[in-house]
Order: structure tokens, then C-alpha cells, then sequence
């Protein structure tokens, strides 16, 4: 589990969902907000998974785990602070261990660079 001053709060959250740019892959999509650096020195993250990703709470509770474990051990630190909400997509549930470490990687150094 990410630590708390990693975790985007509810009211960031909502902030976040409405004004951030929405970037979609072939696994998941992500909304991405940059905020001031006087605000927040890391970015913070908040993942959702619904129930088009799986029937099973335990499927999706699963993944997420082993999203914010990623997230915890990564060393992923972008140019400008900002909150990332990541929405998985179904087909990320086939991925093994290292293809899903891949997928994130890619696709947060992308969304870093725009």
C-alpha cells in the first residue's frame, strides 16, 4: 500500500477527475492533473477499479494491490508533481507480474513527457 502522502484524498480526487486530461491505452487509462509544486512536492495516486473489470471483488481488490505495490516500489518521480488516477481495463487482468510492470511503466514515462 502506497503511504498516505501518496494516496490522492477524496477532494483532490474529485478536482482531479474534472479537470485532468484523460490518456487511454490499451490496458488502462489514466487521468492525469499536474499540480503546483508549492502544493505537493510527489505525485499521488488513486486507482479505480470497477465491476466491468471483474465480477469478483477479489479480482479487482487483487489487482489493485498489485498496482499500488508497483507504484510503491517503482521509482517513478515526474518532472512536475501531479495526482494520476489509473483505471485498469479487463484485459490487464491477463497480464502476468512483469508484463503489468511494463504496461505501467510505459505508459506513466509517456504521460510524463506530455
Amino acid at each position: 500500500m502506497l503511504p498516505k502522502n501518496r494516496r490522492l484524498p477524496r477532494h483532490n480526487f474529485l478536482i482531479a477527475q474534472k479537470q485532468g486530461k484523460s490518456y487511454r491505452f490499451p490496458h488502462l487509462s489514466i487521468v492525469y492533473h499536474p499540480v503546483s509544486p508549492i502544493n505537493s512536492q510527489q505525485s499521488r495516486f488513486a486507482i479505480i477499479t470497477s465491476a466491468k473489470v471483474h465480477k469478483h471483488a477479489t479480482a479487482r481488490n487483487r489487482l489493485r494491490r498489485h498496482i499500488y505495490n508497483l507504484l510503491q516500489t517503482g521509482n517513478f518521480k515526474p518532472i512536475i508533481p501531479a495526482d494520476i488516477i489509473i483505471i485498469p481495463r479487463p484485459s490487464m487482468l491477463k497480464l502476468n507480474h512483469n508484463q503489468i510492470n511494463l504496461a505501467l511503466n510505459q505508459v506513466l514515462s509517456k504521460i510524463s513527457l506530455l
